[in-house]
């Protein structure tokens, strides 16, 4: 065979291997592309099936995520405490109940405030001697009050002041909660040698128990609001309140009105709940308002005029 026989032979043989393999790879490329297709439809069908999965169980709860919800919370203690607290706060806000400022404690419990009335040289009203206690340390009650009062039994304050006895009726139908705190605290012994500390003179009322005989004592809980009465009726001369600023701010003191100022002071605003009514006493205050004024802006007594003793009857 000729040179150029051989080399068209060549050529002819390499042109057929070249297009057996553009025939390989063009089949190779026509499986892969179906591969890639089979793969792109199983991927868009499970994106549509995730999709409609996911509309139709948007509303319903998790189990899993409902069950987290109603596993405690793992709370440091000072957190649960906290938590704790105002909580029953809120219970006792929500009944209308006093809040007290611990309810770690329980109710009545007596907590040593190492606090007394300061030293005070200033002569006693109605030349009567000072109490023997008149310079002890008072009680706080973080815990709240103790429930002392009893269904159907009406309760009378007895206070033997300095200058004279003062009979008060508790209207504990109208301010079960303000009337039971006053018992409870005279109960205690909690009035026993304090003062009649303040001559309101501004709205004609005098103010008493504040456990160091200044304003601002903080008896470990607060009052709610109890203003039917006073809405209806006002503060009529002998009404007996309580003196706070507003909602859940009163406490142990009190205030005894002796002039109509009182009533019209308040007449726009009722923030004083109304507990008792003076029976008989109403002379010892007139005789006591006459004294004259020393310090706190002219709101002192130049003499002292003390409770030596608040007592309760039930009728």
């Amino acid at each position: 065979m000729s040179a150029n026989k051989q080399r068209k032979a060549r050529q002819k043989l390499e042109r057929e291997q070249w297009e057996r393999e553009q025939e390989r790879l063009a089949e190779s490329r026509r499986h892969r592309n179906l591969r890639l297709t089979v793969l792109f439809a199983v991927v868009a069908m499970f994106a549509v099936v995730g999709l409609v999965f996911a509309l139709t169980a948007r509303d319903e709860p998790d189990p899993s995520v409902e069950q987290s919800r109603d596993e405690p919370v793992e709370l440091i203690p000072e957190e649960a405490a906290r938590e704790a607290q105002a909580t029953a706060a809120n219970a006792a806000r929500d009944a209308g109940e006093a809040i007290a400022e611990d309810y770690t404690v329980a109710p009545g419990t007596p907590v040593d405030s190492g606090l007394k009335p300061a030293a005070d040289d200033r002569p006693v009203a109605c030349g009567a001697k000072a109490p023997a206690n008149v310079r002890a340390t008072r009680a706080r009650y973080p815990g709240g009050p103790a429930q002392v009062l009893r269904d159907g039994v009406d309760y009378v304050a007895k206070i033997k002041t300095s200058c004279g006895p003062i009979t008060i009726d508790l209207l504990e139908q109208d301010a079960p909660v303000a009337v039971n705190s006053f018992v409870f605290l005279a109960q205690e012994g909690f009035y026993d040698g304090l003062e009649f500390f303040r001559d309101f003179g501004g709205i004609t009322a005098i103010q008493g128990g504040s456990g160091d005989n200044t304003v601002g004592w903080d008896i470990g809980y607060r009052l709610p609001d109890e203003l039917d009465l006073a809405e209806r009726e006002g503060y009529p001369i002998g009404t007996v309140t309580t003196a706070g600023e507003g909602p859940y701010t009163a406490g142990s003191d009190f205030y005894i009105a002796y002039g109509k100022s009182f009533d019209s002071g308040f007449e726009a605003n009722r923030i004083q709940t109304t507990f008792g009514r003076v029976l008989s006493g109403m002379d010892v205050i007139a005789e006591v308002t006459a004294l004259d004024r020393v310090g706190m802006g002219g709101e002192g007594y130049a003499e002292r005029l003390f409770m030596e003793s608040v007592t309760i009857e039930e009728r």
